[in-house]
């Protein structure tokens, strides 16, 4: 969001923001209109938010149709005269009635994609760490009886309801352009009967400023994860994987940086699985990390590793370790299959698979030259591909066709 808006404002667009009151957020003198929070305004994050009855009945609102929501996006609307909207996150923060405003603003809508929360009410098309697609067709009976949401019968039923609500109402018709960031996600969408004049594939752009190879493109012995600490993204395969080469390989010198954060009981398994095997020595957490620090980590690696069990959208973790020079190993699925050339900037490998992706490290470590010249393509693939000049393009002309 941040990248957009920063980007847009230096080509001469005003960017006007509406969000959630965070004591986190950026300072704006639009923060007047923004919307109250689910629970306090420092608990960005479910786990974060207390449990209290009002944070029940307002989770409940936000979750079906919040008026709160609608007078703030109308009154904001009334005040700055926008052209278009942007939307990057609605669903159960602030619910459709966004839609419903802008729409009483006389505004066309875009909404970016970033997860399958239209086609799958987990949001991940994931069940039991394993692909699942019962709910892409418009049935959300599956949802409710595995209990997808949160693992709760109660929870699974109020999106189900919530959902079919708003089909009923029709608010997710008057939303003008879905903007895909892969492919992938552009076919599950018509799949799932969303027309191909409502759909548009414009991928994620990075900074190849920010993030760039380190000079002559020279690594260091290690390897780096860089992403949530969530079951959805596999961390767990890869510290399998791990375990396997040290007791195929006890010689080999072979690190892994674990740069993130995520849920405790993810974190507080991953790193017990690491004592288990006896990788104390080997995995390195470094914890959230600033641009800056990211980017000299992503640089120096060997290799990049995305281990995720979901079909990903187009993750931050790729596009920042191509932008690196650094190849990247990732599951053979969903939208990674696109985000990572076999066999020119890295490498796909069974997913959930230890013995797989154990194969892939223990490859590239045996064909550093293969190593170097991935390396090199993997820039080029970030400069070329999915450079800001492109995707603001590409955004720019949707913009005005709308607006048109």
């Amino acid at each position: 969001m941040f990248n957009v808006t920063d980007a847009l404002t230096a080509r001469g667009h005003e960017v006007i923001p509406l969000s959630v009151r965070y004591t986190r957020n950026r300072s704006t003198p639009y923060a007047r209109y923004f919307v109250s929070p689910l629970a306090g305004e420092d608990q960005v994050f479910f786990r974060e938010r207390r449990l209290t009855p009002r944070t029940l009945w307002r989770t409940l609102m936000r979750l079906f149709y919040a008026l709160d929501v609608e007078k703030a996006v109308t009154r904001i609307g009334v005040d700055t005269r926008p052209q278009i909207a942007y939307v990057l996150q609605y669903l159960r923060i602030l619910s459709p009635s966004l839609l419903v405003g802008l729409k009483k603003a006389g505004l066309p809508i875009v909404v970016r994609l970033s997860e399958f929360a239209m086609l799958c009410p987990q949001g991940h098309c994931l069940r039991d760490e394993l692909p699942c697609e019962l709910c892409v067709r418009g049935n959300l009976w599956p949802s409710i009886r595995y209990r997808c949401v949160q693992g709760s019968f109660a929870a699974s039923l109020l999106n189900a309801l919530a959902t079919w609500y708003h089909r009923a109402r029709g608010f997710f018709d008057l939303i003008d352009v879905f903007v895909t960031t892969t492919e992938f996600m552009y076919r599950m969408m018509a799949s799932a009967g969303f027309p191909e004049r409502r759909l548009r594939w414009i991928p994620t752009s990075v900074d190849g400023t920010a993030f760039q190879p380190s000079r002559g493109f020279a690594k260091d012995g290690y390897i780096v994860y860089a992403g949530r600490l969530e079951v959805i993204k596999g961390l767990h395969v890869l510290v399998g994987a791990l375990a396997l080469l040290h007791r195929k390989r006890p010689d080999l010198s072979l690190h892994l940086k674990v740069a993130g954060w995520g849920s405790e009981s993810y974190t507080t398994r991953i790193k017990q699985d690491v004592l288990r095997a006896g990788l104390q020595d080997v995995v390195q957490f470094v914890g959230e990390l600033g641009v800056n620090e990211l980017s000299s980590l992503l640089n120096k690696a060997q290799l990049s590793v995305v281990p995720s069990l979901w079909y990903e959208n187009l993750p931050n973790a790729v596009l920042e370790s191509l932008a690196c020079g650094t190849p990247v190993l990732a599951s053979r699925l969903g939208s990674l299959v696109e985000c990572v050339k076999d066999d020119e900037t890295g490498y796909l490998f069974r997913p959930g698979d230890a013995d797989s992706l154990a194969e892939r490290i223990e490859h590239c470590l045996d064909h550093p030259q293969k190593v170097a010249a991935m390396s090199q393509k993997a820039r080029r693939v970030a400069e070329d591909v999915y450079s800001p000049e492109r995707h603001l393009g590409a955004l720019e002309e949707l913009f005005v066709e709308l607006v048109g």
